[in-house]
């Protein structure tokens, strides 16, 4: 069963007895061996063939590097299987070879190929952003630099020596010049965006201003609305206030109309009944004397009658004419607006 698994290619160098023991548990060669009590054990079998097979494949191997390094078997980790395999099989040297140490074989090569090419990939990419960083500190290079001009800036550097390659050193300086075309114009776009800005601001600003001058116009025009009506209602109110004095005043003075002249009526009365009691009081006394004179001179009385009436016409007509006088001046001083008797004015 092993040698059928060697040749089938189920067991080779690489097998290990977990894996392959996983595979055979259940076959009746394992079960026949696992139970016999005497002679080797199914891992020592094992053993030994892998053992065999390892020898095999190391000398194998040596064979097939040694004309990996000489160039006769350019491989690359590009290369499949199949063209390892035919170009291994067409040397001569390496010809009787299992195919499947070649595919072992194949399988190591491929991955120390893609290690070594890893390494050599991360060291060419830090040597790279030596260089990169170097061309960027150069303020001769910019946007409109060209690799001409600018290789006697940098070719005696350790960062482009180390690169040894001026096909790699001039790709990283053409990475940096569009760099550089591309930050002049990130730039430039940020300075339009600026610019736009300040400009968009500029217009807000002065749209603010607009809306707050409008809005303090028509703040004032409302406040002077309201201060035109203010004034049109203290106006209104001035008016109706002077139409309402000069009414209270007319009644007041139309009051004080009727009250004078009921007080001048009064007063003429008042005055004329006095009159009238002094010049009866007179006329009492007068007939009083004429009483007396009359008892005590009859005679006299007698021959004088005539005379004495005729003297006390004469007194009554100046006692009327007097009264008349008085009544007149009284009129007169009451319409000029001096005190009557009573010490009121009119």
């Amino acid at each position: 069963m092993l040698e059928e698994h060697v040749a089938d290619g189920t067991l080779n160098a690489r097998t290990r007895w977990r894996d392959y023991c996983a595979q055979i548990k259940d076959s009746q060669s394992y079960l026949a061996v696992a139970s016999n009590t005497s002679g080797s054990t199914p891992k020592e079998l094992f053993d030994d063939v892998i053992e065999e097979l390892g020898k095999q494949y190391q000398e194998d191997k040596i064979q097939i590097k040694e004309v990996v390094k000489s160039g006769k078997i350019p491989m690359t980790t590009s290369w499949t299987l199949e063209e390892f395999q035919t170009a291994t099989l067409e040397d001569d040297a390496l010809k009787g070879i299992s195919t499947i140490n070649i595919k072992l074989v194949y399988d190591d090569q491929l991955e120390r190929l893609k290690e070594k090419e890893q390494k050599d990939a991360k060291k060419r990419q830090r040597l790279g952003e030596n260089f990169s960083d170097l061309l960027y500190s150069i303020k001769e290079i910019s946007a409109s630099s060209t690799w001409d001009d600018s290789k006697q800036l940098f070719e005696d550097s350790q960062e482009f020596r180390a690169l040894d390659s001026e096909t790699y050193a001039r790709e990283l300086f053409e990475e940096c010049v569009v760099h550089l075309k591309e930050r002049l114009k990130e730039k430039e776009r940020l300075r339009e965006e600026e610019k736009a800005k300040r400009e968009k601001e500029r217009e807000e600003k002065e749209k603010k201003k607009e809306k707050e001058r409008k809005e303090k116009e028509r703040k004032e025009k409302e406040r002077d609305h309201r201060e035109e009506r203010e004034k049109e209602k203290g106006k209104d109110r001035s008016r109706r206030d002077e139409m309402e004095f000069d009414g209270a005043d007319l009644n007041t003075h139309g009051a004080k109309d009727k009250k004078r002249d009921k007080d001048k009526e009064k007063k003429h009365k008042r005055r004329h009944h006095d009159t009238d009691d002094v010049s009866s009081e007179r006329d009492d006394k007068d007939d009083a004397k004429k009483s007396r004179r009359h008892s005590s001179d009859r005679k006299k009385s007698r021959k004088h009658a005539h005379g004495s009436d005729s003297d006390s016409e004469n007194r009554h007509k100046r006692h009327k004419k007097d009264r008349d006088s008085s009544r007149r001046n009284g009129a007169h001083e009451l319409e000029d607006g001096e005190l009557g008797e009573d010490g009121e004015i009119y």
